[in-house]
């Protein structure tokens, strides 16, 4: 023993903070993933996130590329994701 058996052991703050990872920080996945884990066909999920914007969603435009017509690869992560399940089914997503 050191002498020290008065101190006051003050306990620790037991909070813990967890910080969302930004929008680029995620892992986006195209939307045929969504489309097979939700049960949904992805031209339906692609319509959902045809007028989506913010963070989370990326759009790469490919014009100019095909004789036929253009189009544009749609990337999702997990939180816009989620935020565009709720808003269309009205539940929350289960992962």
């Amino acid at each position: 023993m050191r002498g020290d058996d008065n101190v006051a052991i003050e306990p620790r703050d037991r909070t813990v903070s967890v910080v969302a990872p930004q929008a680029c920080e995620e892992r986006h996945y195209p939307v045929a993933y969504w489309a097979t884990l939700w049960g949904f066909s992805p031209k339906t999920v692609r319509d959902w996130f045809r007028d989506e914007y913010g963070p989370g969603i990326l759009r790469q435009p490919n014009t100019g590329r095909r004789v036929t017509r253009d189009y544009t690869t749609i990337t999702v992560s997990a939180t816009a994701a989620a935020r565009v399940y709720a808003k269309r089914t009205g539940k929350e997503s289960i992962h």
